[in-house]
């Protein structure tokens, strides 16, 4: 069994994520820690709680983190997952509040425990903070999978905020940066696959998860069903970061230097890679370059129909 921490700003499809950890066996989720993205972390810390406890799960802890990123102000996207954040969908508020001290729960869970994975599908500042306060949980975190990025190195590797810049990097191109720089090599599950059309649910597929046995099922429809019907297609970015860490053979991937770009109207949050054969750069990351999207598709369907 896999020990992951789910760092992560719900929103729509972080929900569903948190869905599918649940429902894998294969995971056992010690935390959630929370942070500003889709919406404020007020909000999305509160999120986390309102998916946790729509499951039945009320013993997974979940942490308020990091509210604005290091050095740019907020951007948020409610205009994508409603005002709530959860796509207006009306799930129940929590019985619990969200903990306080997110990056300390990172710092003290990576240095005690051994074999975390932690899933990153938001900005990276929290972890940016963890780093900066403990540089050696480096050596400490098993592997970071990250949804982040837009790598060029597949017809759908271009942005969603810019042309150029994924929405997650965007947010926070400075802790990005820290964490591409930090020696841990993430695994990087960016645009370049989670807009595939072989891995994105349709508004048929939406339809039947409404309609499905499974209060799990029928509750994702319910956070996913303005989307789908707004755009025609439901997109599981963050889903997939939690895919790699059950089932890394739906991936086929490549190591790769990259560089994440802090500045300009357009290329803040640019994840470029090195391709000159002649500079000699150590890679820094491996980045998901392709998926198995049927695979995955019947993978995710088949557990958030789970009971």
């Amino acid at each position: 069994m896999v020990k992951v921490i789910l760092d992560m700003d719900p929103g729509i499809d972080d929900a569903l994520a948190i869905m599918l950890a649940l429902n894998s066996p294969e995971l056992e989720v010690l935390g959630i820690t929370a942070v500003s993205g889709n919406v404020h972390v007020d909000k999305s810390s509160v999120n986390a709680l309102r998916v946790l406890e729509t499951m039945g799960y009320m013993d997974i802890p979940v942490y308020r983190g990091a509210a604005t990123p290091l050095v740019k102000e907020l951007v948020t996207a409610e205009w994508v997952h409603g005002e709530d954040g959860l796509g207006d969908a009306g799930l129940p508020m929590p019985m619990r509040k969200p903990l306080e001290g997110a990056v300390k729960f990172l710092v003290d869970m990576l240095t005690s425990e051994r074999n975390v994975t932690l899933v990153a599908t938001g900005p990276l500042t929290n972890i940016a903070h963890a780093l900066l306060i403990e540089p050696q949980l480096t050596r400490r975190i098993s592997r970071l999978i990250l949804m982040g990025g837009a790598y060029g190195l597949t017809p759908y590797g271009y942005g969603n905020e810019t042309p150029v810049s994924e929405f997650n990097i965007y947010v926070d191109p400075e802790a990005a940066k820290i964490v591409f720089q930090s020696g841990l090599k993430p695994l990087c599950v960016g645009l370049d696959v989670t807009t595939d059309p072989k891995a994105t649910l349709s508004k048929n597929d939406v339809e039947k998860m409404a309609s499905s046995s499974s209060e799990t099922a029928r509750t994702a429809a319910k956070i996913v069903w303005r989307f789908a019907e707004r755009f025609g297609f439901v997109q599981l970015h963050d889903p997939m970061a939690v895919a790699a860490s059950i089932k890394p053979d739906l991936f086929k991937t490549s190591h790769h230097h990259v560089y994440v770009v802090c500045e300009g109207e357009l290329t803040r949050g640019q994840t470029i890679v090195e391709k000159r054969f002649w500079v000699k750069k150590e890679p820094n990351a491996e980045v998901c370059e392709q998926v198995d999207g049927p695979r995955f598709l019947e993978m995710f369907l088949e557990r958030i129909s789970e009971a």
